[in-house]
């Protein structure tokens, strides 16, 4: 008996009861939301109108730590819709190093927030370091990773256009400054003629123009031939000498790209013998050999000629 009647205790206007339930709760929620209080958000730091021939060698932090007064609501709504940033002009800036005390004038609040009703807390000043901007024309080196498949290889050098482009960065960064390489080209399973937009890597706070260059290779079929019946080539320091020289003739083995190596003939090498002056008698001497720019490797079947200075004529 007692169940029921307080069963029906509860349920009597049901409808009205969750209503007043409801009312209730949003009631609470809009007065703690209009509860004012305090609250700390980081912000982005933007160091703007530096000017061009200057640079900033001492990092400066990403972001700053503020601290907002407003009803929980406001916050709230500030911390999920707004974008706020602090924004430090260093339009007059000059060399050297700077201290800038941070203040809230450079936050950029959105409308219904004053800058009384911020404080910066940290970082409370910038120390910052300037340093005079130079220009350098460095020579663009491709990185190349990986290796070609077996069996072929890399035709000569890969041409890069532009092949030099300027390098721009603080004094101190650019000291002996040369080059500057690609971002790395895989070579695996790369077969024929190729060319990719690469971007450059200029490193630290050096930037380039510009900062994309275009990279063209080929790879081709490796083949190995060798070339019989050289004569070598005199090169005499004294005119009017009688030199004989043994064997006559060298083969000349050579490694490279397919098409390159097929259509070498004995007349596109050369093997000099170079018989400086005031050599007499029987001498060994080593030759230099001289091959067309683009085969990888080649040698010879002797690594010396027998020479013979006798007289002179």
């Amino acid at each position: 008996m007692r169940f029921r009647n307080v069963y029906r205790a509860v349920t009597a206007n049901i409808g009205l009861k969750i209503v007043s339930l409801l009312f209730a709760v949003f009631l609470w929620l809009y007065v703690t939301a209009q509860i004012g209080e305090k609250q700390t958000f980081r912000v982005p730091l933007v160091l703007a109108n530096v000017p061009e021939s200057l640079a900033v060698v001492r990092e400066a932090p990403v972001d700053i730590a503020i601290t907002m007064r407003s009803t929980r609501s406001e916050l709230l709504k500030l911390r999920l819709l707004s974008n706020v940033k602090a924004t430090v002009d260093l339009g007059a800036a000059r060399g050297g190093r700077v201290i800038v005390p941070l203040s809230t004038a450079i936050l950029n609040l959105p409308s219904g927030f004053k800058a009384e009703d911020a404080a910066i807390e940290s970082p409370k000043s910038l120390t910052l370091d300037f340093e005079r901007v130079v220009s350098v024309s460095a020579a663009v080196a491709p990185a190349l990773r990986g290796a070609v498949p077996k069996g072929m290889i890399l035709v000569g050098r890969p041409v890069v256009t532009p092949d030099r482009v300027l390098l721009r960065g603080p004094a101190s960064a650019m000291n002996g400054i040369t080059s500057v390489e690609t971002e790395p080209i895989d070579l695996q399973n790369k077969r024929g003629k190729f060319s990719r937009e690469v971007s450059l890597r200029p490193g630290g706070r050096r930037k380039a123009a510009p900062s994309r260059v275009l990279v063209e290779f080929e790879v081709s079929k490796r083949a190995v031939r060798t070339i019989s019946g050289i004569p070598p080539t005199l090169l005499q320091g004294e005119e009017g000498l009688v030199v004989e020289f043994s064997p006559k003739t060298a083969a000349l083995t050579v490694e490279g790209p397919e098409n390159l190596v097929n259509r070498l003939v004995a007349d596109d090498v050369s093997i000099i013998l170079n018989i400086p002056p005031g050599v007499w008698g029987i001498n060994r001497i080593k030759p230099e050999v001289i091959v067309p720019q683009g085969i990888d490797t080649f040698s010879l079947d002797i690594s010396s000629f027998e020479v013979k200075v006798l007289s002179k004529r």
